[in-house]
């Protein structure tokens, strides 16, 4: 829930960031857990927190709730850490390579962990009750041949944002439900002095962008059999008509391959200057892009290139994950028990703008007029393919490459096959 800031994403293996952990934090926070070595380790000692930050208010927040945590828990202390998501996404492979593994993080690209035999399965690390908490329709992407090693963080959805003084301007009076409409509505707001879609294709999250362009053909990232599938016949059209509108009816930003989402195109369409784009409808697209823009704005489902193809959302959620170390099992379990209490959990979704995962603070969010409505499309969302080890390598490959199809002078097949053999070759 990358869910920004989605972020599901993932930077590659080779990252600038070698070091960085030792030189910042402590041996606690880089991997050393200290407290009993039974099998379920001891009430006692520390561990490593390491969260990603979402706004200004994430800092806050986790320092807060570590010091009520130490205080109702004096013989467990933690070496938190809240590092913004581009340094995360860095730091992280960095970690893994140097076996500086923290207790609990906060991040979406968890099954090659998992896979390696590096994670606690999370009925270890949960009580029962915390773990019955959850929303049912998360814990499929969360499992890797049943057995659960992700934990439910924060949601978010992804919907069209139009500017609707630009649609007035423009004389369209309802939102595109299909691709011909959305063509021909790019069109209107571009003769009216507006971007008409901007589409973001660059490295932060290119992989969301996709999945909305692929799903609403009907393509997918995978056949039903669970093959690859990203150089399918869908996905090839699908690229096609990101490359009609881009280049021969030339109503996109200039170079939607190397977009990114939130410093291209929200900043834009903040600005004024976009009519169409991808967005957020909830968290850091509403709380932080929008705010103080001047800008009316609202959202609708996503359009398909046929009728025929039922509504869909993309439903993105961020991780927690505690890794194994010796002696941390009881401490993270105290920890995320007392994290994901009703009312701790509450302040953070409700602080940063985002759709809970838990069956408790759904049921206290339903009569938000905006939280509400976006909890009543998690049932109809689709997600990425997140249980296959390949996706870790798929997701950065997409990210670096994928941007490069929609080029003029590009064989979008060609990126596609190479993306898919990639994907096929990684697991």
């Amino acid at each position: 829930m990358r869910f920004t800031r989605r972020r599901t994403r993932w930077a590659r293996w080779a990252g600038p960031a070698a070091g960085a952990c030792a030189a910042a934090v402590t041996l606690a926070a880089c991997g050393g857990s200290s407290g009993g070595s039974t099998a379920g380790g001891s009430s006692s000692g520390t561990i490593s927190v390491v969260m990603a930050q979402y706004s200004s208010k994430t800092q806050p927040y986790w320092t807060s709730l570590v010091s009520r945590f130490e205080k109702a828990n004096p013989k467990i202390k933690v070496n938190l850490r809240v590092i913004d998501w581009d340094t995360l996404l860095q730091q992280v492979p960095t970690m893994i390579q140097t076996h500086s593994y923290p207790d609990v993080l906060n991040f979406n690209a968890y099954s090659t962990f998992a896979s390696s035999g590096l994670l606690q399965p999370t009925k270890d690390v949960l009580s029962p009750g915390t773990e019955a908490d959850f929303e049912s329709s998360f814990l499929g992407s969360d499992s890797i041949n049943g057995t659960q090693y992700a934990i439910p963080w924060i949601a978010s959805v992804r919907a069209l944002g139009y500017n609707k003084q630009a649609f007035s301007k423009a004389g369209i009076t309802s939102p595109p439900t299909t691709w011909a409409q959305f063509e021909t509505d790019a069109k209107k707001t571009e003769k009216a002095g507006y971007t008409g879609a901007c589409i973001a294709l660059g490295s932060e999250e290119s992989q969301a962008e996709w999945s909305l362009w692929m799903w609403s053909n009907g393509g997918s990232w995978t056949s039903p059999s669970g093959q690859w599938s990203v150089n399918s016949a869908k996905n090839i059209q699908a690229m096609a008509f990101l490359r009609k509108l881009a280049n021969t009816d030339k109503v996109t930003e200039p170079n939607p391959g190397s977009t990114n989402r939130t410093d291209g195109c929200w900043s834009q369409f903040a600005e004024g200057k976009v009519a169409m784009t991808e967005i957020m409808p909830l968290g850091t697209f509403q709380s932080t892009s929008m705010k103080g823009s001047s800008v009316q704005w609202a959202s609708a489902p996503w359009p398909r290139s046929s009728a025929s193809i039922p509504q869909f959302t993309l439903g993105v959620q961020d991780l927690l994950m505690s890794f194994k170390k010796p002696g941390n099992t009881a401490m993270v379990r105290t920890f995320l028990d007392f994290v994901y209490q009703k009312s701790n959990y509450l302040s953070f979704v409700q602080g940063e703008g985002f759709l809970p995962t838990t069956k408790s603070a759904s049921a206290a969010m339903a009569s938000d007029p905006v939280t509400g409505e976006g909890i009543k499309l998690l049932p109809e969302a689709k997600f990425y393919p997140a249980t296959n080890p390949a996706w870790n390598k798929v997701q950065s490959t997409v990210q670096s490459q994928l941007g490069t199809a929609i080029a003029p002078s590009a064989n979008p097949s060609s990126v596609l096959g190479q993306i898919q053999q990639i994907a096929q070759t990684s697991g």
